[in-house]
């Protein structure tokens, strides 16, 4: 009885189990992979989405479409009669 206590205690279940140096390199690949999927790619993504603003282009339009209701405000106002105020009775 001795004996077989003994054997198990060297070699307990699970411990005695060695994975291959593949299994283990290709379970790095996929963990990199998703961490940068993760963490990466939505910074990218966003900043590839958005790009516009950061480089001025959004700017420019508002600029540009002020400008023109400016404009066309001033031309209808120009255009109007002016109204006035009529007392009599």
């Amino acid at each position: 009885m001795n004996e077989q206590n003994n054997s198990i205690l060297n070699n307990p279940f699970g411990i005695n189990i060695a994975l291959p140096k593949k299994t283990i390199q290709r379970v790095q690949q996929v963990a990199n992979k998703q961490l940068e999927e993760i963490t990466v790619n939505p910074f990218l993504e966003y900043f590839d989405e958005n790009d516009k603003v950061f480089s001025g282009e959004v700017a420019n339009e508002i600029k540009k479409y002020q400008a023109q209701m400016y404009t066309l405000g001033q031309t209808m106002r120009e255009g109007s009669p002016k109204r006035t105020f009529n007392v009599k009775v």
